[in-house]
């Protein structure tokens, strides 16, 4: 349950602080007083989006707080165990922490249990915490996809609908690769073709690494052939060919110095020294002899390297313009060759598709067998709820198809089953059942959908549940019985519930009062909502200010006698755990 709620600078909730009780907690006020900034708190720590321009004005960021107590028991172990999974956090004495804080700008951080985590992380976390539900579900509800994901939740098949959307994904995957290699079979040849002889080119190149660069240095050699010759061949005449060559005058000068050395030993130094500069030189014309039979192997090597440079060249011109960047484009015609001739295996991937529409479709038939095996329970359980909400000859069943061809499912299936499911009513007796979609009262149809979440909450899906004026076409004759319904959901969960109906109010275990002041200071002016929870005559004053004119006698007795009833038909009520529930701005 949701223990605390803290919300600061949430536009004129400046600050606010909620204890609530773990049964029905019930807000009303004032139209425009700020009710609805309590549900979009809560929503903010489900993880929907924020808009920047919830930030109160003159403030950075707004920051909502909620304490969960978890009660122990599987649920807590399991939301504990999503918290280490999310974020690396652990829930102590089952309380959890989390933070929502969006600043002016409309980014948003988020904290659970301590830790830094992602929106994402809060979102799939809030949906095990909180489940929200405005004026505009009655009409969602009509929707064909809302009803098989309300059918699957009293069933417990939602993961089976899971596994055939991501089935019937596949399917249709296969289906489009088949389609594309009928339809493109031309244009598939002509890409084959063209991929098989770019890859053809690149690979009968045998470019080698480092070639080109080596290539160029030696072009530049054979270019120059008789310039260097002629150069090689002036250096060795003077490093040894001549009379009076450097070699021997090295030579000469060495054996001087190693004499005078074998006197003055301070001159070995430099006798060594001149030894390494004859070796030197020696070694310098062997190089130099080499070189020049190199330039002496092959006169038609310029011919050659020519003739590999200018097809290397070209060749980068069309793949290149870098060697790396040619053996990329090698690699990736030759992946792509080979995805292209896996694609136009028509035969291949007509059996693909085959055994994937047949896998979706053992799927679907065990999703429709198990929609169908709760499909009567789950009217009949909406039924026995409508009777307690003056719609006792109301029948409900729930309309599917008995099977379905294969191959229906790349035409007629959806991502929510194989079938179309939807929710039949008959309000009177006699008369045809209908589509929810075709049913007129407003009225009714809030009774319905409040009966379909009573039978969804005895499914305990989550442990709180949020309702935002969905009494709003319900009036007060029925109140009572929405009321006591209520109650009754809350003997098994947390109920958050903005109401209009002092009827509804009356079963409340806590009651929030949401209304706005003004503070004035000097010429300056500023709005604030308050939140406050009443308590005995604050109770009475305040259902009969909902009900009319809060300061007429009459009024007041029928808000005792409301208080009176409600008190008599809930159960017991649970103080939080301060026991003062109270708020952080109590409205005068």
């Amino acid at each position: 349950m949701l223990h605390t709620l803290h919300v600061r600078n949430l536009a004129l909730l400046e600050s606010a602080e909620l204890a609530l009780d773990k049964g029905l907690n019930v807000i009303s006020g004032e139209t425009g007083g700020g009710k609805s900034l309590l549900i979009a708190a809560l929503k903010l720590l489900r993880g929907e989006k924020a808009a920047a321009g919830l930030v109160r004005s003159g403030a950075d960021e707004l920051q909502v707080d909620g304490e969960f107590r978890l009660g122990g028991g599987d649920r807590s172990a399991a939301v504990a165990r999503l918290v280490q999974e999310l974020c690396g956090g652990a829930v102590e004495d089952d309380l959890l922490l989390v933070t929502r804080i969006v600043d002016a700008h409309g980014k948003s951080r988020c904290r659970i249990g301590g830790r830094p985590a992602t929106l994402a992380a809060l979102r799939t976390l809030g949906e095990h915490l909180v489940e929200i539900h405005g004026q505009g579900d009655s009409r969602a509800l009509m929707r064909p996809e809302i009803q098989c994901e309300t059918l699957d939740a009293f069933g417990g098949t939602t993961p089976s609908r899971v596994a055939f959307a991501e089935s019937l994904r596949a399917a249709r995957g296969a289906h489009e690769a088949l389609q594309q290699a009928v339809k493109g079979a031309q244009q598939h040849k002509q890409r084959v073709e063209f991929l098989r002889f770019q890859l053809q080119q690149m690979e009968e190149l045998q470019l080698g690494d480092g070639e080109l660069a080596a290539l160029e240095q030696e072009h530049q050699v054979l270019s120059n052939l008789d310039s260097v010759r002629q150069r090689l061949q002036s250096a060795l005449q003077i490093l040894q060919d001549n009379e009076s060559c450097a070699a021997d005058l090295l030579g000469q000068a060495s054996k001087h110095l190693r004499e005078a050395a074998d006197v003055d030993r301070r001159m070995e130094e430099a006798a060594d020294e001149l030894a390494s500069a004859e070796d030197l030189v020696a070694n310098v014309c062997r190089n130099v002899q080499s070189g020049l039979a190199r330039l002496d192997l092959d006169p038609a090597r310029l011919q050659e390297v020519e003739a590999r440079l200018d097809a290397i060249q070209s060749a980068l011109k069309r793949y290149g313009p870098t060697e790396s960047d040619f053996r990329r484009k090698l690699e990736e015609t030759s992946r792509e060759l080979q995805q292209v001739e896996c694609l136009g295996d028509e035969e291949a991937l007509a059996k693909a598709q085959k055994q994937a529409v047949a896998a979706a479709a053992a799927i679907g038939r065990k999703l429709l067998r198990a929609r169908k095996k709760a499909a009567e329970p789950f009217a009949q359980s909406i039924v026995a709820e409508l009777k307690g909400l003056g719609m006792e000859h109301t029948a409900v069943r729930v309309a599917m198809a008995d099977e379905f061809a294969d191959q229906d499912l790349l035409t007629t299936a959806n991502e929510h089953g194989p079938v179309a499911v939807d929710i039949e009513v008959r309000i009177n007796p006699g008369e045809p059942f209908r589509s929810m979609r075709e049913t007129a009262s407003g009225g009714e149809l809030a009774r319905i959908v409040l009966a379909i979440k009573k039978t969804l909450a005895d499914q305990d899906r989550v442990p709180l549940l949020v309702l935002d004026e969905i009494d709003a076409e319900i009036g007060g004759r029925l109140g009572l019985q929405v009321g006591q319904k209520l109650g009754e959901v809350a003997a098994h969960h947390q109920v958050v519930i903005v109401t209009h109906l002092p009827q509804v109010a009356a079963f409340a275990d806590r009651h929030f009062l949401v209304k706005k002041a003004v503070d004035k200071k000097g010429k300056d002016e500023r709005t604030r909502s308050l939140v406050g929870v009443l308590s005995g005559a604050q109770i009475e004053g305040e259902l009969a200010a909902m009900a009319g004119d809060g300061g007429d006698a009459a009024t007041l007795e029928q808000a005792r006698s409301l208080v009176r009833k409600g008190k008599a038909k809930r159960r017991p009520s649970t103080p939080a755990a301060d026991g003062k529930g109270n708020a952080a701005d109590q409205p005068g």
